[in-house]
């Protein structure tokens, strides 16, 4: 398994790894079932790559024992 470090990414690689709208992101953020953005500045925000990836993974868990 390939070891990823941890960095922010911005909401356009967010975008690609998960192909949801920002505000749906942001609905999801508010009920505490995605990752919560981390603010860099005043009108820029980012998120934890990893946390990202086990988001993904736990989604896959999820299918995978249905």
């Amino acid at each position: 398994m390939e070891i990823i470090e941890d960095r922010v990414i911005l909401a356009p690689e967010r975008r690609q790894r998960v192909p949801y709208s920002d505000m749906q992101i942001w609905r999801k953020e508010k009920a505490g079932t995605f990752p919560k953005r981390i603010k860099l500045g005043e009108h820029r925000v980012g998120w934890s790559l990893l946390e990202v990836l086990e988001w993904i993974e736990a989604r896959k868990a999820e299918r995978d024992a249905a």
